[in-house]
């Protein structure tokens, strides 16, 4: 016989009302069904659990022991209940995922203040790095997901990757560069100054042959774009408060394409994310369609 969640229940209503109607009455069942249910425990394991006394029941010295054990072990598993329906909510557990750094620039601190709620007790680990050790990482399991721009990875048999949404990239220059008051900019006006980016754009890379400032650190690129002539392509929303208060200006080049860039994410093939990056990735998706 195994011990159900519902036997112990059955045992500790009975000891603590002391009568069998009255458990029954409280666990919404049948007396002669509790009843039996009880019998049947005392006869597999071979003692009395309880000394029925008139109307009612007391513990015998042995089911005073088994009642002891049993409130633990039914609280324990009520704790197990509850946790696993706030798994499934994505309330409680450890989130791993990777980001590419625009990614991890643009999004990672909207996405942190909003992982978080009064209700939850979750913990967050995120993993910003190249491609390359996004995927082993993943395959390694230290990570359930990944989130990268279109092009960020290479192909491969072992993952599944969906389409999150995309961001907009933008060319912009600090607000006093020496082109920021020119007009109908071409990309020859551009090959005077450096240019800073994560990756540099093919077209860029393969007309102008451009002094670089290559820098996965978004944050430290946007410092540097603000007190230097580098011309930089970023996402809108990651400068899109400098853009505001005027210390970034958004310039607009012939012959330099800057299409919407998809954003996916990757999981292993066949593998069933949690409950909780499943809302992870709800809430990209809804920070990259705002």
């Amino acid at each position: 016989m195994d011990i159900s969640s519902s036997k112990l229940h059955q045992l500790v209503t009975v000891a603590r009302t002391g009568s069998f109607s009255r458990a029954a009455a409280d666990l919404n069942m049948s007396q002669p069904a509790l009843s039996r249910s009880i019998a049947a425990i005392e006869e597999y394991y071979g003692f009395q659990i309880f000394n029925r006394v008139g109307h009612g029941v007391r513990l015998t010295a042995a089911g005073k022991q088994v009642v002891e054990l049993a409130e633990p072990a039914l609280q324990g598993m009520q704790v197990f209940d509850s946790n696993l329906r706030l798994f499934g909510a994505g309330k409680i557990g450890t989130l791993s995922i990777g980001l590419a750094p625009l990614l991890a620039s643009q999004l990672l601190s909207r996405f942190a203040t909003n992982f978080f709620t009064s209700s939850s007790k979750v913990s967050l680990k995120a993993l910003i790095r190249p491609g390359s050790v996004l995927m082993q990482s993943l395959k390694d399991n230290d990570i359930e997901l990944f989130a990268f721009p279109e092009g960020y990875i290479d192909p491969s048999p072992d993952i599944e990757i969906e389409l999150l949404g995309e961001i907009t990239p933008l060319c912009v220059i600090r607000a006093d560069h020496p082109l920021a008051h020119r007009s109908k900019l071409s990309l020859s006006d551009l090959a005077e100054f450096p240019w800073a980016s994560s990756i540099m754009p093919t077209v860029i890379d393969e007309i102008l042959k451009p002094n670089q400032f290559i820098c996965d650190n978004y944050h430290i690129l946007r410092e540097a774009l603000l007190s230097s002539d580098l011309i930089a392509i970023c996402s809108s929303s990651f400068v899109a408060s400098q853009l505001k208060d005027g210390t970034l200006r958004q310039i607009h080049v012939d012959g330099l394409p800057l299409p919407p860039t998809p954003i996916y994410y990757a999981v292993l093939n066949g593998r069933i994310i949690s409950p909780l990056a499943q809302d992870a990735l709800n809430k990209i998706r809804d920070f990259l369609n705002s």
